[in-house]
Formats: C-alpha cells, sequence, structure tokens
C-alpha cells in the first residue's frame, strides 16, 4: 500500500546483506538489536537454521516481487540483482523440503520439513520469476516459473492429509496455518488452485477457538498477523466473517493492555 515506505524499509536490508558484514547465501533476519543497526543479532551464535534462512529469503523476494508489481517495473532492485539471485537459488535447493529450521514462530522451535515454510519458499520464487521478467530476463522468468509451478504440485502431495494440509510432511494427523498461502493470490501468480485454500479454510471453521484459531495443533496459542493471512483465502463472506469474528471477540472482552497483543 506505500511503495515509498516499502522501499525505506527494504534498503538498509539489502545494504546490509550486501556488505561483507553478511557472507551467507540467504536473507539475513534482522539489522541488530535497536536502536542499534551494526548487524544481525538473532541466531549468530547457532547453525544457518537458527538464522530463519529460508523464512528470510522467502520474505525478501515476496515484498520486493508485490513492490515491482505496484510499480510496474524492476527498477528497484536491479542494484542487487546477483544476491536476489542467489537467494533465490537457495529456495529452489533448501525450500521444497526444507531442513530442520526456525521460522517467525519461534516460539515453537525448530521444525524439519515445515510445510507452511515451504509454501512461502515456492511462493518467494515464484515473486522471483516475476521480477525476472519486469528486468527484462525472459529466460529465467520462465525457467523459475517452471521450479515454482512444479514445486506447487510437489508441495500438494507432500503435505497432503485428511481434508486438510500437514503441519510438516512427515507427520501424519497434523494440521497449521497457512498463512503464506495468501501471498500466492496477492502477487497473482496463481501457483495453487482455490480448492486448496477452500480446505484449509473449512478446516479453520472446525478448529478454531473462542478467541480465534491456535497456530498449529500443539498449541492454544494463536498468532494474529499469522490468523487473519491464513482466513484472507475464504471466499465466501460468511466463512470469513465466522473466522473474523472470534479475534475481534478476543480484541474486544480480554484485558491484555496491549490491544492486539
Amino acid at each position: 500500500f506505500g511503495p515509498a515506505l516499502t522501499k525505506a524499509m527494504l534498503v538498509p536490508i539489502l545494504d546490509y546483506a550486501m556488505s561483507p558484514r553478511w557472507p551467507y547465501g540467504y536473507a539475513p533476519h534482522d539489522l541488530g538489536t535497536y536502536p542499534h543497526a551494526t548487524g544481525q543479532v538473532y541466531g549468530m551464535g547457532g547453525k544457518d537454521g537458527d538464522r530463519m534462512p529460508v523464512e528470510e529469503s522467502g520474505n525478501m523476494l515476496i515484498m520486493l516481487a508485490a513492490l515491482g508489481k505496484q510499480e510496474g517495473n524492476a527498477d528497484f532492485v536491479k542494484p542487487y540483482w546477483r544476491m536476489l539471485t542467489k537467494w533465490a537459488d537457495y529456495l529452489v535447493k533448501e525450500g521444497l523440503d526444507p531442513q530442520n529450521q526456525l521460522c517467525s514462530a519461534d516460539m515453537f522451535g525448530h521444525l524439519p520439513r515445515n510445510a507452511n515454510l515451504a509454501l512461502k519458499a515456492i511462493i518467494g520464487i515464484g515473486g522471483y520469476a516475476q521480477l525476472c521478467e519486469m528486468a527484462g530476463h525472459p529466460d529465467e522468468a520462465k525457467r523459475y516459473l517452471a521450479i515454482a509451478r512444479d514445486y506447487a504440485t510437489k508441495w500438494q502431495e507432500l503435505a497432503r492429509d485428511d481434508g486438510r494440509t500437514r503441519l510438516a510432511y512427515h507427520l501424519p494427523g497434523t494440521w497449521g496455518m497457512k498463512h503464506n498461502l495468501i501471498w500466492d493470490r496477492v502477487l497473482g501468480l496463481n501457483l495453487f488452485p482455490t480448492s486448496v485454500g477452500d480446505a484449509e479454510i473449512a478446516w479453520y471453521l472446525k478448529m478454531q477457538r473462542k478467541y480465534g484459531l491456535p497456530v498449529d495443533n500443539r498449541t492454544d496459542t494463536s498468532l494474529i498477523d499469522w490468523a487473519l493471512w491464513s482466513i484472507a483465502p475464504a471466499r465466501s463472506d460468511a466463512d470469513f466473517q465466522a473466522l473474523l469474528d472470534p479475534i475481534w471477540r478476543y480484541a474486544n472482552e480480554t484485558p491484555s493492555r496491549v490491544p492486539l497483543s
């Protein structure tokens, strides 16, 4: 909604990632601990998976693709092109079936083969394909879009469970929010059929609680941003309202001094 603000938020991350301070082939998680932008702090003492590499590389490519779509060109990203290609290639290598990595729901710890995280990677690859098209690289655009489509088909098989998709590929009988699915529609990639979102919405209607939808089958905790993104694919106003009402009820009834904690 605000391309100028989006650029202002992204430039420091992009410039940091281009600098010698960041030696990794994936996007950084942070610039430091506020107010000191002296380099990433989160996860730097551990392994790659502690730094959320699939999460953050997918986030950056999705945001940059959305920015390009809004502006109608990829001029903004051209100085960073080689780095973006490196991030897209990282997602091609690691994104379909992620290793034991953290995602932004880090309070639940590492999870290998995370289906929602893989969604972000696949859509990130598709977003990079869109950037290639806008930047005048049609052959590369076709190649990365073909990979994203292939991965989307494979994802549906890997994540399939009874009436919904799994939390992780190797965990039958599980489920989790698929908040990353909405970015497929926001970017207009259409990598995943609407039936995937329809099945998730029907499942969420069965699983939600008094104050909203739990993040997954392991917890009673919800994340409001994730919940809103997860219910956004609802194509029926009645379904969307039924999923939104508990979140409104939470904000209206609970005594937390933080309105949307």
